[in-house]
């Protein structure tokens, strides 16, 4: 199967390699290219090329935008099983993140974290062991109690400005601060447009996966990605 790259990051890189390993032959996108599929990058959003490929070409994407009858579009980013290993990533990479930015360790630190979905589920956990003391603000009940039951505070109101904790993380895609928490690093790991009205002072954080594990990345939508090519190989 030959299957044409269109750029994107380094994870986008190492999916053409795993793709290489598999047997496909892989090469760059580019406009009029024969191929029996064409990958495109996360987020796909409404990429230029899907208006030039040829009607019933089948197109791999993640989070794509626009409308796109004539082409067999394939999600290969929305499933539970991508989306959890992706959390799992962006974890970590927030992790690290916040040891680069901060002078304290995460050993005693005062942590919010500003939503109660996947990300925030796989965030917990980690920080806690590392020995932070965190809070999660979630408005759903279940996502509470998870907080409390994962041994972490939980908060169903949240001030406008919250004061008190040496970190903040965001995963809520929706303004819901009117700006970064005061004496604290506010990290933003939420798409667009993210959980701060004015996003000064705050460190945008998007994309983490392809940024600071690529190859880890990568290989969690592989899987998808071969799925994806089986059951368009037998229908």
């Amino acid at each position: 199967m030959k299957i044409a790259l269109a750029p994107g990051d380094a994870r986008q890189e190492a999916l053409g390699r795993l793709l290489a390993e598999d047997g496909c032959e892989v090469c760059p996108y580019a406009p009029g290219e024969e191929a029996d599929a064409w990958l495109f990058p996360l987020p796909t959003g409404n990429h230029p090329a899907l208006a030039e490929l040829k009607p019933g070409s089948l197109a791999l994407t993640a989070l794509a935008a626009g409308e796109h009858p004539h082409l067999r579009l394939r999600d290969y980013y929305n499933k539970e099983e991508v989306l959890l290993r992706n959390a799992a990533i962006t974890a970590e990479g927030a992790i690290a993140l916040a040891l680069e930015k901060t002078e304290r360790t995460l050993l005693g630190s005062r942590v919010l974290i500003l939503g109660g979905g996947r990300i925030a589920r796989a965030l917990g956990p980690r920080l806690r062991a590392l020995g932070a003391e965190v809070t999660v603000f979630a408005r759903s009940p279940a996502q509470r109690a998870w907080a409390e039951s994962a041994g972490c505070r939980s908060l169903d109101r949240l001030p406008e400005t919250p004061a008190g904790h040496h970190i903040l993380f965001n995963t809520i895609p929706a303004p819901i601060l009117a700006r970064a928490a005061k004496g604290a690093l506010n990290i933003e790991l939420a798409s667009a447009p993210g959980g701060f009205r004015d996003p000064s002072g705050v460190v945008i954080a998007r994309g983490l996966p392809g940024k600071t594990a690529p190859l880890s990345a990568a290989e969690a939508l592989h899987s998808s990605i071969q799925a994806i090519l089986r059951e368009e190989a037998s229908s």
